[in-house]
């Protein structure tokens, strides 16, 4: 079997690489009149939300680059209380630098060291904000790499550099920068370049393609694909512009299967993005895969990407917003008005949350044809059906060996409140081994009714402290502190850019 240094065919290979960003200060400068600028629905105290992460780092270490934990130990037992966190944050001397971790202000602090590179990035990123002649070659003066990284994501020059004695702001944020699982996606040896919906994030795609041009696939160009509007896209008028736009987030593409991809449509995808993502992967003949599903959800703020509403756990389990389950739906529509007119609350109808699901099918050595229709018979009348679909055909579980662990576990309104906090967005450091926010109750007791552990970091770490094998742990669910992570809006699965997996036994 090759060897490489990004691969990822599947949501459960063992976690080997990974991409992170820690919570920066540009989160520390939103206001309330700036949320739905920010993609924020409410204020973050940084300093604690930097905490709980860290906690988050330290997990990832443990199970992916031990010898870094022997390293921050050594390091807080000499420094002070007001530096212990300094091996924690990018920049600093004491930073970590795991190679396995990899920090995203990091490797961009690597690719600024060279000139060219460091020219280009600070006139595409002037070009973008429209930044005036003064800033940008302010930008180009500073030699220090380190420090220019950190501007281009908190858009904040500080005073030791600034001609006016204080921080100067040049561009605005980017807080969403943490959710580094939507700004781009390894498919097997490739990387998908994400495509931003919306502005406040548009700097991460710039920032994102470089580092998949002059860091990880330096030597391949040809391993990162990129897809845009049609080249007469500006022709049309501004309605019919609409409709072709092209915007990708990788919240919305999960590699779940060697031979399966499943893309979604969203508030963050847009449809006809979804189709040049289905020509193109199947043109790459390399890659092997012969399935693409299609899911297409409703567009809603609470359920940006289908990563939202589903994960997987293990081969056989995965974990479901009720609310999306056609079979769950269905029972509720069919028990007697007389009944649903008790409950406390309003009764919703099934065709609000209604997924539409579209398969395609390709034979992998096939040459692609793009007239071609390689469409598949409906065999999946929903999303429960399909996530069964994939355990049962892809993964040769025994249909009654799938199992669905449910929001909040399908109680109201606790699948409500608890899917809004992230409890479906779980990432899984192994199969069955997954990380989830500790404020999700309920849908931890669901974990618990199906067979899994249930524990905190802070415990985990004091077992790993008394001499657990991180290798031996399986069937658990790691709850992360979540008080201030969770408010802005994404879970584990969305911190994380898996780089690297072990190739998955199918």
């Amino acid at each position: 079997m090759a060897t490489h240094n990004y691969y990822v065919d599947s949501e459960l290979g063992a976690l080997k690489k990974i991409l992170i960003h820690s919570p920066d200060a540009g989160i520390g400068k939103i206001i309330p009149g700036t949320f739905a600028d920010n993609l924020y629905d409410d204020i973050v105290h940084l300093k604690n939300m930097q905490q709980e992460y860290n906690q988050y780092v330290k997990l990832l270490l443990y199970f992916l680059d031990p010898e870094k934990i022997k390293y921050i130990k050594e390091y807080q037992k000499k420094a002070s209380k007001e530096d212990k966190s300094n091996c924690f944050i990018p920049g600093k001397k004491e930073y970590f630098n795991s190679t396995k971790v990899l920090e995203a202000q990091t490797l961009l602090e690597h690719i600024l060291q060279d000139e060219k590179v460091k020219l280009r990035l600070i006139a595409a990123i002037c070009s973008y904000e429209e930044s005036s002649l003064l800033i940008q070659q302010k930008l180009e003066n500073i030699q220090d790499a380190a420090l220019l990284s950190k501007i281009f994501i908190t858009g904040v020059v500080p005073k030791e550099v600034s001609d006016t004695n204080e921080d100067q702001f040049i561009f605005p944020p980017i807080p969403n920068f943490i959710f580094t699982r939507d700004i781009g996606v390894i498919i097997k040896d490739c990387i998908l370049l994400s495509r931003m919906a919306t502005s406040a994030r548009k700097r991460e795609s710039l920032i994102t393609k470089f580092l998949a041009l002059y860091f990880f696939f330096q030597e391949q160009p040809e391993k990162v694909i990129e897809i845009i509007e049609e080249s007469d896209f500006f022709l049309y008028e501004e309605e019919e512009r609409k409709q072709r736009i092209i915007s990708i987030e990788g919240g919305d593409i999960m590699m779940v299967h060697p031979k399966h991809l499943i893309v979604g449509c969203s508030e963050r995808t847009s449809s006809n993005a979804v189709n040049e993502i289905v020509h193109t992967i199947f043109c790459k003949e390399e890659l092997e895969i012969e399935k693409i599903s299609i899911v297409k959800i409703p567009q809603r703020r609470a359920q940006m990407h289908i990563d939202t509403i589903f994960t997987q756990v293990k081969k056989n389990v995965w974990v479901l917003y009720g609310r999306y389950s056609e079979r769950i739906l269905t029972e509720e529509n069919n028990i007697k008005q007389s009944y649903l007119n008790k409950l406390s609350h309003k009764p919703r109808k099934a065709e609000m949350e209604l997924v539409e699901i579209l398969q395609f099918y390709k034979k992998a050595k096939e040459p692609y044809q793009k007239n071609k229709d390689y469409s598949v018979a409906k065999n999946a009348e929903g999303l429960e059906s399909l996530l069964r679909q994939i355990s049962v055909e892809d993964f040769n579980v025994k249909p009654t060996d799938v199992k669905i662990i449910y929001s909040g576990n399908n109680i109201f309104p606790y699948d409500e409140r608890e899917q809004w906090t992230d409890s479906c967005n779980v990432v899984a450091l192994k199969e069955g081994v997954v990380i989830g926010y500790d404020r999700n109750s309920k849908t931890a007791e669901a974990f618990a009714q199906k067979g899994f552990t249930v524990i905190t970091t802070e415990d985990l770490f004091k077992k790993f402290d008394e001499g657990l094998n991180p290798n031996s742990i399986e069937n658990t669910l790691i709850l992360l502190p979540s008080a201030e992570l969770s408010r802005a809006r994404g879970g584990s699965h969305c911190m994380s850019m898996p780089l690297l997996r072990e190739q998955l036994t199918t």
